[in-house]
């Protein structure tokens, strides 16, 4: 069966994807379950690696955590122990000329930052999504995630709702304990996450150069 979709189907599409942004403020409103729930249905219709997971019904799980929750609170306090450690390992090895290790990097600034504070969106977001993807042969993990999200995203954008992406979590993949507790075997699943809620404010577009400056047709 073949899926035609009209001229304005597209122009809807395009203005989603041209409206997509991260929001960083969000307000005191609480999205609906329902709501949640579709953006969930959205990321799990992103492509992924059939190969790698061939076998495995539940090859990709969502994990939500709402704001005010003790889950939440351990959630993270554990990302907040994982930051320090990574600070500690990458200060004591002293990598030369790597600048994400260097000490005084702004990577590792930002790191030193979520280790001492913690993450502000996840106190202030109402929802904060971690998303598991099975690792396997070939290792498409990362980009089946990415694109999970990048679906779930659009989906938060024709919402109405603020998202960001909560790069910490990422690192939470390697953290035995961390896995346990989401009870995901440790080294079976990447990780990846966003916070979710209504935006306080949007920010203006960024800017974006013409398509056909960068663009080389051969």
């Amino acid at each position: 069966m073949k899926i035609i979709f009209d001229e304005a189907a597209n122009r809807i599409l395009n203005e989603i994807i041209e409206s997509r942004r991260t929001i960083r403020a969000f307000s005191e409103g609480v999205p609906p379950r329902e709501t949640i729930e579709a953006m969930i249905r959205a990321g799990l219709w992103a492509p992924y690696a059939a190969l790698a997971v061939a076998g495995e019904a539940r090859f990709r799980r969502f994990f939500v955590f709402r704001r005010g929750t003790s889950a939440l609170e351990e959630a993270h306090k554990m990302i907040m122990a994982r930051m320090r450690r990574i600070v500690d390992e990458r200060t004591a090895s002293g990598r030369e000329g790597t600048k994400t290790g260097d000490p005084g990097s702004p990577y590792l600034e930002r790191i030193k930052g979520l280790a001492e504070n913690g993450h502000p969106s996840l106190r202030s977001a109402p929802y904060y999504i971690i998303v598991a993807e099975k690792q396997g042969i070939p290792p498409a993990a990362l980009q089946s995630l990415a694109h999970c999200l990048e679906n779930m995203w659009l989906k938060a954008t024709a919402l109405g709702l603020a998202f960001q992406l909560i790069s910490a979590t990422e690192a939470m993949s390697e953290d035995q304990d961390f896995m346990k507790f989401l009870g995901l075997p440790p080294g079976g699943f990447l990780l990846d996450g966003c916070v979710v809620g209504y935006p306080a404010a949007i920010p203006a577009p960024p800017a974006r150069p013409d398509a056909a400056v960068i663009t080389t047709w051969m």
